[in-house]
C-alpha cells in the first residue's frame, strides 16, 4: 500500500450539477416589472427562456434585478419579438463561487445537450458594444442583431418639445435608449463633453416622445460635414461621409 497519493475535487462540475439541480426546482416566471420588483439585489446567475426555450444563460456580478431588467428593455426595443414571450429563473450565488464563472460551466452543459439551448449565448446579445471596427468590416449582423433588429423608431419619452442643445439632447437620448447611441466625441474618455461642431448648436424638437430616428435625423442636419447610420444593432453620428455594406443612411449633412 502507497504512503502517498494525489488528491483533487473538481469543484466546476460539483458547483455546476447543483446549480442545475437547483434551477430544477424553480418554475419559469414573465420577465415582467411585477416578477422583477422581487428579485433580489443581489449576484446570481439566470436562465432567459423564449418561448419556454432556455435562449441565454448570464450572470449578474452585482444585481440580478438591474441585470434582467437591462435584458427586458433591450429585448423590448427589438422587432421580431414580444416581451411576452420571455420570462426567467434565477439563484443568488455567492462571491466566493462567481469568480470561477458558474454560468461558464452551465452555457458549456447546456450547449451539448439535444436542443438549441443558449442559442443567444455568444451570438451578439450581451451588453458590450460591437464597437467602431465591427461597423467598418463587411461582416453581415449575426446572431441576435440579424434576427431582432432595433426599433429605430423606438420613442424618446424624455424628450420634450422645445429648443434643444444637441449634446444634451444626444446624452438624453443615449441614456433613455433600448439600444445603442454612439455619438463621435472631442475626447472618447470625457463622452460628455461633447464635440466643437455640435456643442453649441441648438436645434428645435416639434413635437414630444419623437422616434429616434426622427430626432437623429433633426440634429445631424445641423451639423455640416456630419452622418448619421442606422445599423441592425445600434445608431451612430460621426462627422463623415461614407456608405456602410450593412448600415443604412439616416441622414447625411454636406459640409457647407
Amino acid at each position: 500500500m502507497p504512503f502517498y497519493d494525489k488528491f483533487d475535487i473538481d469543484l466546476i462540475t460539483a458547483l455546476q450539477e447543483q446549480l442545475r439541480a437547483a434551477f430544477k426546482k424553480l418554475a419559469p416566471g414573465a420577465l415582467n416589472e411585477e416578477n422583477l420588483a422581487q428579485v433580489p439585489g443581489e449576484q446570481g446567475v439566470y436562465h432567459l427562456y423564449r418561448k419556454d426555450v432556455l435562449v441565454y444563460v448570464g450572470k449578474a456580478d452585482d444585481s440580478l434585478r438591474k441585470r434582467l431588467s437591462e435584458h427586458r428593455f433591450k429585448i423590448m426595443g427589438r422587432r421580431n419579438i414580444e416581451i411576452g414571450e420571455m420570462a426567467f429563473t434565477c439563484l443568488t450565488v455567492s462571491k466566493n463561487w462567481t469568480a470561477v464563472a458558474p454560468e461558464t460551466s452551465l452555457i458549456n452543459y447546456y450547449k451539448k445537450q439535444p436542443g438549441n439551448y443558449c442559442e443567444w449565448n455568444g451570438n451578439g446579445f450581451g451588453p458590450h458594444d460591437p464597437g467602431r471596427n465591427r461597423e467598418t468590416t463587411n461582416k453581415p449582423p449575426e446572431g441576435f442583431d440579424s434576427q431582432f433588429p432595433i426599433r429605430d423608431e423606438w420613442p424618446c419619452s424624455g424628450v420634450t418639445a422645445r429648443e434643444w442643445n444637441i449634446r444634451e439632447l444626444l446624452m438624453l437620448m443615449k441614456a433613455e435608449l433600448p439600444f445603442d447611441l454612439r455619438y463621435q466625441v472631442a475626447n472618447k474618455k470625457k463622452y460628455r463633453e461633447g464635440h466643437p461642431d455640435y456643442n453649441a448648436l441648438t436645434v428645435m424638437v416639434p413635437t414630444a416622445g419623437m422616434p429616434a430616428n426622427e430626432l437623429l435625423r433633426l440634429i445631424t442636419q445641423r451639423i455640416p460635414g456630419w452622418q448619421s447610420t442606422r445599423f441592425p444593432s445600434h445608431l451612430i453620428l460621426y462627422k463623415e461621409d461614407r456608405d456602410y455594406t450593412h448600415g443604412t443612411i439616416i441622414w447625411k449633412q454636406p459640409t457647407q
